[in-house]
């Protein structure tokens, strides 16, 4: 038994019935013979070694001396974690087949250990066909001192990984990125990074709620983001290539609901970017989002080639519903063209900022208390 572990409550076999039930009719022997067995099969005793049924395929968090050495157990199983513990991790790797399970579990960053170096995370993923379900994560930010560092994240996707998927986990007090995705130069074979039905709230001072690097096949839906970023840190969510050979290629964000309230600083404030300057990437989509808040410069930011020639990314925005931002509704910047289409702009100034870039198609957009449509 576990250490701290309440047993099993057992109260013993059923009691052995004192008469037998009356029936219209005598039983056969075949029938009378089974009755009598039931009450014998019933009292055998449970012992210890009969505690759990033996699951091959099923790794308990609580029978392991870490949570480390149970991951390392869990390679092609499931790994379970007791509800509502809370357990203080570093780069937590996570092999290869493993599905988490994590039953309202916090993993939590250690008090005062972020430095200027820090590049880590709360946990890593190290394989393909990995699921994280239903953990959440601390990022413990109001306890780490005056040292902030924007690659600090709390679920590291780094490799060339496939078949990843990432839902219904809380992400909280987050210092870098909740989820970061760089899946390298290669792309990620084809297959699908997929985060889906999480929850992400920050107090205006981490980096981004989920940030693409690299990637191919990359789904971010049915999310909710809420008071992502600092000033000068991108915002909820950030498709940002690092250099000309990375891949970013069918990117769908859809179905996300993004809220920021602050009102206070400068600088960089965006709900959802694409910001495609070191590199070409082709079939970006954001679809049925609802972004608002004051305290966003746009609710989202599409970004292309400086010198003004025109990057040939494909960047579609469709079917939006985008108000009451601080600043524009979609905002392009440097040479990238995008289509903006059929989507909501709602009190507004203007709906869509066009800064030395290209204007695609912008067809089938409403505009309600809009005060300029284009500028």
């Amino acid at each position: 038994m576990i250490p701290g572990e309440r047993p099993d409550d057992r109260s013993g076999p059923p009691p052995r019935p004192t008469a037998r039930p009356t029936t219209s009719g005598s039983l056969s022997r075949r029938s009378m013979l089974g009755w009598l067995s039931l009450p014998v099969l019933a009292a055998k005793p449970l012992g210890e070694s009969q505690e759990r049924t033996v699951d091959h395929g099923l790794v308990r968090v609580e029978d392991h001396g870490t949570v480390q050495s149970a991951a390392d157990a869990a390679a092609g199983k499931r790994l379970v974690f007791p509800p509502g513990r809370t357990y203080t991790v570093h780069e937590l790797l996570i092999p290869a087949g493993c599905h988490v399970e994590g039953h309202g579990s916090i993993l939590r960053t250690a008090d005062h250990s972020t430095t200027s170096g820090s590049d880590d995370a709360t946990l890593r993923v190290g394989g393909d066909a990995v699921t994280i379900d239903g953990l959440r994560f601390d990022g413990n930010s109001r306890n780490q001192g005056d040292v902030w560092n924007q690659h600090r994240h709390q679920i590291r996707v780094q490799g060339d990984y496939s078949d990843i998927r990432i839902t219904n986990c809380v992400f909280y007090d987050i210092i870098g990125d909740g989820v970061y995705i760089n899946i390298g130069s290669g792309g990620n074979n084809g297959h699908t990074v997929e985060i889906h039905d999480c929850a992400f709230t920050a107090a205006n001072d981490n980096r981004n709620g989920v940030s693409v690097t690299s990637g191919t096949r990359v789904h971010v839906h049915h999310n909710t983001f809420t008071n992502m970023a600092r000033h000068d840190m991108p915002g909820a969510i950030d498709i940002e290539p690092n250099s000309a050979s990375d891949t970013v290629a069918a990117i769908l964000v859809e179905d996300n609901t993004i809220t920021r309230a602050d009102l206070s600083g400068t600088g960089a404030r965006y709900g959802i970017l694409a910001a495609m300057s070191a590199c070409v990437g082709t079939d970006i989509v954001f679809r049925n989002n609802r972004i608002s808040g004051a305290g966003l410069g746009a609710a989202c930011l599409v970004v292309g080639d400086r010198s003004g020639t025109l990057n040939p990314s494909s960047v579609t925005i469709v079917g939006n519903d985008i108000r009451d931002a601080g600043g524009a509704g979609v905002e392009l910047n440097y040479g990238i063209r995008t289509d903006i289409v059929e989507n909501t702009f709602v009190n507004l100034s203007p709906a869509i900022l066009n800064h030395l870039s290209f204007l695609g198609d912008a067809s089938g957009n409403t505009y309600t208390d809009v005060t300029t449509r284009l500028a």
